[in-house]
This record gives structure tokens, C-alpha cells and sequence, in this order.
């Protein structure tokens, strides 16, 4: 289970909602404001953050700006006690799971966190990949990213070798070295890995020489 975050000005709500969830088995960390939160969470981290909307100073709105802001994969469910249409709209617009009014139906929260559960693993699982991906491509030398960009443009070897007007075995030499440092064994692995991390990587695209 990954840690479960409750974020209210009014203890009242936090001491219900703890006991709500500790009832299901659900261990959480509550705060008095989204100063505390953002000073004691690690956004990084997955999670879940059950967030009040209306609240001094950081309210739930700008709270979650600030959560998406970063990339986070802390998934986000939004409550308030005066919601309107517009509010809930807005707040799905900004990246949150669901929009609830309090009090809070139970059953329809224990169901929304099973969904926020998945989402956030998921979701930090994919940014982790991404990071390795990253971490690969930096690892390459430039010449061996040029070759890596032409050989995902499905040129041939010798293709390659004349365009960067280097020897064949030179470029095969780097096509071997790019295999190494992406950690795969073919073109159709180096082209499925970067597919799948493609939405924060773009390969640069070499300069003409």
C-alpha cells in the first residue's frame, strides 16, 4: 500500500477521515495545511493525496497545481463542502482523479483510492522507466547518438557510413556500443523501448556535418 495523504484545515474532517480509513485497513498522514504537506512530502514518491479545496493560504486548487507542476505521481482526489460544477471540472482538468463532496461516501472513497492505487504505481513505474531511458541516452557519445537517430530512421549501415562520411566498420562499431549502453539486443528492443518512453525523451537531432 502506498502512503495515503489527508490534507484539511478543519481536524474535525482529518479525525473523521482517519477513522474512516482506518477502519479499511488504511494507514494515513494527515496535515493542517498545504504548507505542511508540501514541506513534509516527497512528490517523487507515488502516493495518494486526499485534498481539501478550500483552505487558507495554499488552498486544495493551487495545491494540486503544485503537485502536477512537478510531474508528480502522487494521484489526487479533491473534497470540499460547498462543490459546484465548475470546481469539479476544473479540478479534473488539473490532473485530479475525482471530485467529492463532503461527507464523504465511504464505499465510493475506499473504491476511488483502489483506482488511485493503481494509477500512482503505474504512473511513477513509467517515470522511472523514463529516467533509466534518459540516464542511457546520456550515456552515449554524440556520434554514437547520430548513429543511434539514423539507424531508428531504418538506414543501413553502409547508408549511415556515407552520410558521416566515416568507414562502414566504424559505424557498425557504433551501432555495437549503442546496443551496450541502451541495454538491448536488437533494433526492433531499442525501438519499442524508446516508443514506450517517448513522452518525455526526444532523441536530438543530430547537426549536419
Amino acid at each position: 500500500m502506498c502512503k495515503l495523504y489527508l490534507v484539511d484545515d478543519d481536524q474535525d474532517v482529518l479525525d473523521s477521515l482517519s477513522w474512516m480509513l482506518d477502519g479499511l485497513g488504511l494507514q494515513t498522514h494527515s496535515f493542517r495545511s498545504g504548507e505542511a504537506f508540501l514541506a513534509q512530502v516527497d512528490l517523487q514518491q507515488p502516493g495518494i493525496a486526499i485534498l481539501d479545496i478550500q483552505m487558507p493560504s495554499i488552498d486544495g486548487m493551487e495545491l494540486l497545481d503544485r503537485i502536477t507542476s512537478t510531474h508528480s505521481p502522487i494521484a489526487v482526489i479533491m473534497l470540499t463542502g460547498h462543490g459546484t460544477i465548475n470546481m469539479a471540472v476544473q479540478s479534473i482538468q488539473k490532473g485530479a482523479l475525482d471530485f467529492l463532496e463532503k461527507p464523504v461516501d465511504g464505499d465510493k472513497l475506499h473504491n476511488l483510492i483502489k483506482l488511485a492505487e493503481h494509477n500512482t504505481a503505474s504512473c511513477y513505474a513509467q517515470r522511472a522507466q523514463q529516467a533509466s531511458v534518459s540516464e542511457r541516452i546520456d550515456s552515449l557519445t554524440p556520434r554514437e547518438r547520430q548513429v543511434m537517430y539514423k539507424v531508428l530512421e531504418g538506414k543501413l549501415n553502409k547508408v549511415i557510413a556515407n552520410e558521416l562520411d566515416i568507414a562502414q566498420r566504424t559505424i557498425e562499431l557504433h551501432r555495437q556500443k549503442v546496443m551496450q549502453k541502451m541495454q538491448v539486443s536488437n533494433i526492433a528492443e531499442l525501438a519499442y523501448l524508446m516508443a514506450k518512453s517517448d513522452a518525455d525523451i526526444k532523441i536530438p537531432r543530430p547537426s549536419p556535418k
